[in-house]
């Protein structure tokens, strides 16, 4: 595997980032079933908070069951609250904020997001790469349009846990792009460190001695100071199965010629120990979604 690096010519396809297109439907489907059974949660909640006028002689809600007044007396309101002890407040309220935490972390964390299309390339998942409860980049992902007839032989199967499925998608020759975006600053060399300690766990040894100084100037070159800091966007576009490149947000950084490198790159995101098992997931259900329809 003779590893080449060409820091001075552009991959053979540049992806940039200002491309990406959203579909609103996508999102929505995919979050809505999520998120509504939750808010239910806290409206009954912040319901129960608000009950008005409980008396032998009212529904319990503020409403008399005799007659049916819409409004609520000045003198009953918050009479509930008025008995509760500061403890019953204070942990009523405690799980109203663990609810809304929940809700938003399982927006961030589980859900899809925003779904995208760069040119030539159907947008298949994404997810949350996280370090303990820290999140630290999102993540999404892309493959070309040839992916769909590259993978036919995988229609009306189970993808998620299928080794052949796995392996054809990783070696396949069709256009893979990821684009991860900071969701905080970390240090240059905590990234480099790690992408080097991922693909060198993935690739034989011999290979990885072979590959391990371009990598290792090329990661150096795209992580900097300044490229680490949140919100900067880096892609890895792996070109027909041979060619591994980065740009960070739009600009190229260089690209490397090794097939067992690309391949190394799409199991860290698709592979059985993937990085982020959400992202995983949602990318398998995407490509599965892709080649079913």
């Amino acid at each position: 595997d003779n590893s080449i690096i060409l820091f001075d010519s552009p991959p053979l396809f540049h992806i940039s980032s200002q491309a990406l297109m959203y579909r609103p439907y996508d999102y929505k489907k995919r979050s809505t079933k999520k998120v509504l059974p939750a808010l239910c949660a806290v409206v009954v909640l912040l319901g129960f908070l608000g009950m008005q006028d409980v008396h032998s002689k009212t529904l319990g809600w503020g409403w008399s069951a005799a007659k049916q007044e819409t409004t609520p007396k000045p003198s009953k309101k918050c009479e509930i609250l008025s008995k509760m002890t500061n403890a019953q407040k204070i942990g009523a309220l405690s799980i109203g904020a663990l609810a809304t935490m929940k809700i938003a972390s399982s927006i961030i964390k589980n859900d899809n997001g925003p779904s995208g299309s760069l040119p030539g390339q159907t947008f298949v998942g994404s997810g949350i790469r996280a370090k303990g409860p820290i999140s630290v980049y999102s993540i999404q992902m892309f493959v070309g349009n040839r992916a769909k007839s590259a993978l036919s032989a995988f229609k009306g199967k189970q993808l998620k846990g299928n080794k052949a499925f796995v392996e054809e998608f990783e070696k396949g020759s069709f256009q893979k792009t990821i684009q991860l975006k900071m969701l905080r600053t970390v240090g240059p060399q905590k990234m480099i460190t790690s992408f080097n300690d991922a693909v060198s766990s993935r690739v034989p040894k011999a290979t990885f001695k072979k590959i391990s100084g371009n990598l290792d100037n090329l990661l150096s070159k795209s992580f900097t100071q300044s490229t680490s800091t949140k919100g900067t966007e880096i892609t890895f576009s792996m070109t027909g199965g041979t060619s591994f490149s980065i740009s960070v947000s739009g600009k190229n950084q260089g690209s490397i010629w090794s097939p067992a490198l690309c391949k190394a790159f799409a199991d860290i995101y698709v592979g059985p120990n993937a990085v982020s098992s959400s992202a995983r997931d949602s990318i398998v259900a995407g490509v599965s979604e892709m080649i079913n329809a």
